[in-house]
């Protein structure tokens, strides 16, 4: 288990902290503890989280099965479960359609992100 778990109140409509957690490093006992606070508390930050892309998804793939990007050219290189937001094509090129992206990310009703 991550050393000594805790939350810490980040106000009332902007979520918990949870604190002495390493996501690039779970056991099953800290993912229970995870998966218990966010049915309390389903806005939850985890600060300094150094997580490279295969680390993201197999936290992501913790909670069941991640829905890739339906664009294929924003999933990321080599892990596709892993959509990232990007203004520059391949080419070097302004994409506006990720600058779009990132300017008005969201997530569907219903649905958890990871960010």
């Amino acid at each position: 288990m991550t050393a000594s778990l805790q939350l810490r109140s980040l106000g009332k409509s902007l979520g918990t902290e949870a604190l002495g957690v390493d996501l690039s490093n779970l056991d099953d006992t800290t993912f229970a503890w995870i998966e218990r606070t966010f049915a309390e508390h389903p806005v939850l930050v985890f600060r300094h989280q150094h997580l490279t892309a295969e680390e993201l998804a197999a936290f992501g793939r913790r909670f069941g099965t991640p829905r890739m990007h339906s664009l294929v050219n924003y999933r990321y290189p080599g892990v596709p479960e892993v959509s990232w937001l990007r203004n520059v094509d391949d080419a070097g090129k302004i994409d506006w359609y990720g600058v779009k992206r990132a300017t008005d990310w969201h997530t569907e009703p219903g649905r958890s992100a990871i960010c």
